[in-house]
């Protein structure tokens, strides 16, 4: 019996650091601002990273590994936008995106959810 709870128990474990857990919403929102910030970074919106950045310690969790994400996120977008040659939106429209995901990020780590 032991050997069962301890399956069960590393096997819901897998399924949360899969994404299947509590954080799921957390974590796309946290993934979805460093795809915001690896195209604001391409190009050199630093009012936008700063913005972003501010939003994270703002609004998250003091976690390694929501930072970590964020930071991986953030070196992916930053290269697939620079190899993709796509043209830079417009500043407008980008602050428009930002501050939607903001409010996303926002409703997933209000009170504790997401946490």
């Amino acid at each position: 019996m032991h050997k069962g709870f301890t399956l069960s128990f590393l096997l819901l474990m897998a399924t949360a650091a899969q994404g299947g857990g509590p954080l799921d919403t957390g974590r796309q929102r946290v993934a979805e601002l460093g795809r915001l910030n690896g195209i604001a970074l391409a190009c050199r919106y630093f009012d936008q990273t700063r913005r972003i950045k501010r939003l994270l310690i703002d609004n998250l969790p003091k976690s390694r590994e929501l930072g970590q994400l964020f930071d991986d996120r953030t070196n992916e977008s930053f290269l697939r936008f620079v190899n993709s040659g796509e043209s830079c939106p417009s500043p407008a429209s980008f602050g428009n995106e930002v501050s939607q995901a903001a409010g996303r990020l926002r409703a997933a780590f209000a009170e504790g959810a997401g946490r």
